[in-house]
């Protein structure tokens, strides 16, 4: 955080982001190449996936692959890129649209996470009226067509922004001189109303999902809670299920935590950049922080609360003690 008597900017350095997101980024894409391994070579007699669970969680393993990806390249642009290129800007330009791809990204990966939770909310809870009973009947056509519809969007995202960044550049380019160079790109700025609108969109969902995401969540925690009483008031639960359903709640609850601090910090960060005079995260690495975290909080949570991926860890942790 810098303070200068003209101005107040809130920015992280090259270097404040590189030691906070190479380490977290390593050990993300580590554990979402280990769950690539569990998903394709099951365990003998280990629980097997099914749609539409096993897309979702493909799904989430793909995407946070690419957002810690994305933390690399920008670390790599910051401290390499930069001295290759003579021209600053193409390293500024390769910054905003690698931003970019994180942004709409972790769209794909938070409606992955809401949905997943419908899907247990739809397999735990009993249903009773006839929305939700044909909700549950077709949820892998609806799942799967929420995907793609998600999927297309962030694509037309990503393509809107790299047209943006494409046209600020060949400006610059075009004006090599410093005063008109600016005068261009703030002509320029008209085509940031066609970004605007993807923004508003994406405040739209985040607050969409953020619903869904609560009332699915809590339903599901409350009744398994109330189930777990109900079977220890009678005697007929084991600690190995009672085990289950605690590290079932835990994990939905960490997601729903993950998902309200990650919606709201990007909905007021994104909020206050567009609309505020003070100078906020000019760099984008901030966001890309918050990202970054996110991802790597879902895919703990995933190690935790999967039990595929929890009990093929413990086995291959138990082979290595054995081994040494």
């Amino acid at each position: 955080m810098m303070y200068n008597y003209s101005y107040f900017s809130v920015e992280m350095s090259a270097e404040a982001f590189a030691s906070v997101n190479v380490p977290f980024s390593a050990v993300s894409v580590l554990l979402n190449i280990f769950f690539i391994y569990c998903m394709v070579v099951p365990q003998q007699g280990a629980e097997q996936l099914k749609d539409p669970l096993k897309v979702l969680l493909g799904s989430l393993i793909g995407c946070n692959i690419i957002i810690h990806s994305c933390s690399f390249l920008i670390v790599l642009t910051d401290f390499v890129l930069y001295k290759i290129f003579p021209n600053w800007f193409t390293s500024y330009v390769l910054h905003n649209l690698t931003l970019s791809v994180m942004m709409y990204t972790v769209m794909t990966i938070i409606t992955s996470c809401y949905w997943r939770n419908v899907f247990y909310f739809c397999q735990i809870v009993p249903l009773q009226h006839s929305v939700f009973i044909w909700f549950k009947r077709n949820m892998r056509g609806l799942i799967r067509s929420a995907l793609i519809l998600s999927s297309i969007f962030c694509l037309f995202g990503m393509a809107v922004s790299a047209a943006y960044e494409i046209v600020i550049f060949n400006l610059y380019i075009a004006y090599n001189s410093s005063d008109d160079a600016m005068n261009a790109l703030f002509n320029a700025l008209q085509v940031k109303e066609i970004i605007l609108v993807g923004f508003w969109i994406r405040v739209g969902i985040f607050l969409l999902s953020l619903c869904v995401m609560l009332s699915s969540s809590c339903a599901v925690v409350l009744y398994l809670w109330r189930h777990m009483k109900n079977m220890e008031d009678s005697g007929l639960i084991s600690p190995s299920l009672q085990r289950r359903i605690k590290m079932t709640i835990t994990g939905i609850t960490m997601q729903v935590l993950l998902h309200f601090l990650c919606s709201d910090g990007l909905i007021i960060f994104q909020i206050i950049t567009q609309y505020s005079d003070v100078d906020v995260d000019w760099n984008g690495n901030i966001l890309c922080t918050i990202i970054s975290l996110y991802s790597f909080g879902t895919t703990v949570n995933m190690m935790v609360g999967q039990s595929l991926f929890r009990q093929r860890a413990v086995h291959a942790w138990r082979k290595l003690l054995q081994s040494l």
